[in-house]
């Protein structure tokens, strides 16, 4: 005979039931595990509950039939994390009286990788939304067995563990891509975190989930990121991880976007080591958010380097790494990449196209640029659409008088404007400044003419006819003491602004 001190019941009321009013303990359970019938305080408040927390309680059995839904009938989200079950009955006799069970978390439930009937399923999940099975040793063919049969789940969790997706995909296929989409038709958010996932061509097999809105792959030794140019994503004979036959009978046609939907890609701890991988998640279609700590491609160049460079290179971002990316941040980003940049070009830069528009004004364009640009282009895959958004000159080092290029020799017209508290009705000053000087040597300027110490003084670009005082527009933040002006694209006539760090002194590491 099970112990009664073991069921689910039992439990709960240890829980949920001591120092309640008029509770005396749990030594009012009936012999079976359920609850004694005149113990109707405890029954009344079990039958309150919508959301339990039940980690290493000890639960080995159900109880009695029937006592889980007479006490507690309401209980919605359920996390038995740790518990010894022992199998998928119990599992699912637990289930089976939680009429509107719409969570469930099985977190190191050692669970069979043979699933129940598609009956003792249904009829026990029948509410269900969220499933949470990291660390049960079920693989991700065994998770398809099972939620063929929950054509409503909409969250899966399945990491932790070795979930063996590669077998399934090698064994599957392409049609395995397909099949996932029947498999899983209202899914949303799919977390295969730590799960042992090393090829991206596993994870590719993921693509045609009709409603997947959220994909996280953190912790797995992924190093390559591809996403076929053709709007179908059927790659063909060797395409994505060389799946032979996509496209052809039964494969995908035309309607079939790959990930159309995903907005939410989580790939910490990554081995992503090549920024052309980064690129390619410009290509998704309704991609939104990206995060991308701790993979090799960041390491060692700064954490705002970092950010400016991954934002200027995937253009539909509005979050990175957990942080929101504002229109002002992602200008700021994609012009401080295109400086970045020049110095890795093969080449000089040709002579600009002039272009003259309807209203009998001129803009230099960049023309076609030779064979040797080629491997700069591929691995800068919105170099040159950034260029086009934001001007040829914001790509190119400046010029002299003469005509040739330097960051030593250019002089320009830059108005200094004080937005400190102790200085912000000082009259804005005009200063001819070379485009070598140091951003350090700037702010000894303005400490000359504002009376602000450099090191409480935070410095701000404003091009040439962007805002005003009350309204300054797009602001670049000139933070790094040892660039010159010419690195941040600084042209004639436009601003500087001189601000104070909050507190009078810059935050640690700034």
């Amino acid at each position: 005979m099970a112990a009664p001190e073991r069921a689910f019941l039992h439990a709960l009321a240890k829980k949920y039931l001591i120092g309640a009013a008029g509770a005396r303990g749990c030594n009012e359970l009936g012999p079976t595990g359920g609850l004694s019938k005149r113990d109707t305080i405890k029954q009344t408040s079990l039958d309150l509950l919508e959301h339990v927390v039940l980690q290493d309680a000890g639960v080995e059995h159900a109880g009695a039939e029937g006592a889980i839904l007479a006490a507690a009938p309401r209980i919605e989200e359920l996390d038995l994390t740790g518990n010894p079950l022992g199998g998928w009955e119990v599992v699912l006799a637990i289930a089976s009286e939680l009429r509107s069970l719409r969570f469930l978390s099985l977190v190191r439930v050692v669970l069979p990788r043979d699933v129940p009937s598609a009956a003792a399923i249904g009829s026990s999940f029948g509410a269900l939304r969220t499933l949470v099975l990291n660390e049960t040793g079920l693989t991700f063919a065994s998770a398809c067995a099972m939620c063929v049969h929950l054509p409503q789940l909409e969250e899966l969790q399945l990491g932790d563990h070795d979930i063996e997706l590669r077998h399934a995909v090698d064994e599957g296929g392409w049609i395995f891509a397909r099949s996932l989409a029947s498999t899983f038709p209202a899914l949303r958010a799919l977390l295969l975190e730590n799960a042992r996932v090393s090829r991206w061509s596993d994870a590719w097999a993921l693509r045609l989930l009709p409603c997947l809105e959220t994909l996280s792959l953190n912790k797995n030794p992924i190093d390559t990121v591809e996403y076929p140019r053709s709007a179908d994503g059927a790659g063909g004979e060797g395409g994505v991880g060389g799946e032979g036959g996509e496209g052809g009978e039964g494969g995908e046609g035309a309607q079939d976007v790959p990930f159309a939907k995903l907005q939410h890609l989580f790939m910490l701890e990554s081995h992503l080591a090549d920024w052309r991988h980064v690129d390619q998640f410009d290509r998704f279609p309704a991609l939104r958010e990206v995060r991308l700590q701790d993979a090799p491609i960041v390491r060692g160049i700064g954490a705002s380097v970092a950010r400016q460079l991954l934002i200027a290179r995937v253009g539909g971002i509005v979050a990175l790494n957990g942080a929101a990316v504002s229109k002002r941040e992602r200008e700021a980003a994609e012009r401080y990449y295109l400086r970045h940049q020049i110095e890795h070009y093969p080449a000089e830069l040709p002579e600009p196209l002039m272009v003259r528009a309807s209203d009998g004004s001129e803009t230099a364009q960049l023309p076609e640029l030779g064979a040797q640009w080629a491997p700069f282009l591929a691995a800068n895959a919105r170099w040159r659409s950034l260029v086009d958004a934001h001007g040829l000159h914001s790509a190119q080092l400046p010029r002299t008088a003469e005509g040739g290029k330097t960051l030593a020799m250019q002089l320009v017209n830059l108005t200094l404007q004080s937005a400190a508290g102790e200085s912000n009705d000082a009259p804005p000053a005009v200063r001819k400044l070379p485009t070598s000087l140091q951003v350090s040597k700037l702010k000894l300027v303005c400490c000359q003419v504002f009376k602000l110490e450099p090191q409480r003084q935070r410095l701000f670009y404003k091009p040439p006819g962007e805002g005003s005082k009350l309204d300054p527009g797009f602001m670049e933040a000139l933070d790094d003491g040892m660039r010159q002006l010419a690195f941040y694209g600084i042209a004639d006539g436009g601003t500087i602004v001189m601000d104070e760090w909050e507190g009078g002194q810059p935050p640690a590491g700034a």
